[in-house]
């Protein structure tokens, strides 16, 4: 399915009661694109935006990644809510449609990267084929990304600072001449996170590939599951109903996919959204309460572990 190729405003600062049709914002720094005059498709494009309130409805664009500076940003893609915060990143295909409803009491901080059509998938066939094949056939069809299009944790920060920098240095006007290859290398990141997801699944213990095919999508979404649901009533229980497995199959497979029990990671959740609120300008107190953390000695112990600094220190910083 291809992708929509919508031509974009070439004015890049306008007050902030101004809206879009396809992406509105209101509040705080109205949205950036770079290069000007880009389109969706067409061109390698970043678009940075700080709003409290901003919409999309059924938009379905170029194979995209999105990133959340500050706050938490919801994204409905195939029937999923789809929360992210500074320690995750969404990645979407070409054709995929998705929609966005924001509407916070503060502003929220996005960063996000559009593709042209078919540079990652080229990127990709190039990275895993001979030269020689490339010099027979130039032109050849490259296959699509499957498994990559979902929520992912970007806990190390490899993916969620090479979009987030590469806007800074966009909105600043630096217009750095690496602008297509920070795209190059953003494409690589891709290759290793498909990588990195084909071997989370083949640690699954089905003998059928299909099984463990199966399988993998439900932990999917149990993972964004805890995502979505972090702070409110998830439980085991929940999750893996979610899930469509029992409480021993997701438990078991969720670990040996992911490396860290549901548990670790939604309490890694947490943290990062803690992280997000103490950088914001939240007090500790509060930051603990907000994340569901009852015990303020653990919160600051756990967040210490994470992170290597202490949750005042994060605080003072920003």
């Amino acid at each position: 399915m291809a992708a929509e190729r919508l031509p974009w405003p070439r004015r890049k600062r306008e007050p902030a009661s101004t809206s879009w049709d396809h992406n509105s914002a209101v509040g705080g720094r109205p949205q950036y694109l770079f290069p000007t005059g880009a389109q969706f498709g067409r061109d390698n494009l970043v678009l940075h935006a700080r709003a409290r309130q901003h919409r999309v409805d059924g938009f379905a664009g170029p194979l995209s990644i999105k990133t959340v500076v500050r706050g938490v940003v919801n994204w409905n893609a195939g029937g999923r809510d789809l929360a992210v915060d500074p320690a995750s990143f969404l990645v979407l295909n070409a054709g995929e449609e998705y929609s966005m409803d924001l509407d916070a009491p503060h502003p929220v901080e996005t960063a996000c990267v559009f593709f042209r059509h078919g540079f990652v998938e080229r990127h990709v066939l190039d990275a895993t084929t001979p030269v020689e094949v490339s010099l027979d056939d130039p032109e050849r069809a490259a296959p699509g990304l499957p498994w990559v299009s979902r929520l992912h944790s970007d806990l190390d920060g490899g993916i969620v600072h090479s979009v987030q920098s590469l806007a800074e240095r966009c909105e600043r006007e630096l217009q750095p001449s690496g602008f297509e290859e920070a795209f190059l290398v953003l494409a690589d990141k891709l290759l290793r996170l498909y990588r990195e997801v084909r071997a989370q699944m083949s640690r699954l213990p089905a003998q059928k590939a299909s099984t463990r095919e199966e399988v993998f999508r439900r932990l999917q979404r149990g993972r964004e599951y805890l995502h979505s649901e972090w702070n409110g009533t998830v439980s085991l229980e929940s999750t893996a109903r979610h899930a469509c497995l029992s409480r021993y199959h997701f438990h078991r497979a969720f670990t040996q996919a992911f490396g860290k029990t549901p548990h670790r990671y939604v309490t890694e959740v947490r943290l990062a959204r803690a992280h997000g609120l103490l950088r914001s300008g939240k007090s500790v107190t509060e930051t603990c309460m907000d994340v569901g953390f009852t015990s303020a000695a653990s919160f600051s112990r756990l967040f210490r572990a994470m992170y290597g600094a202490n949750p005042s220190a994060v605080r003072k910083a920003s």
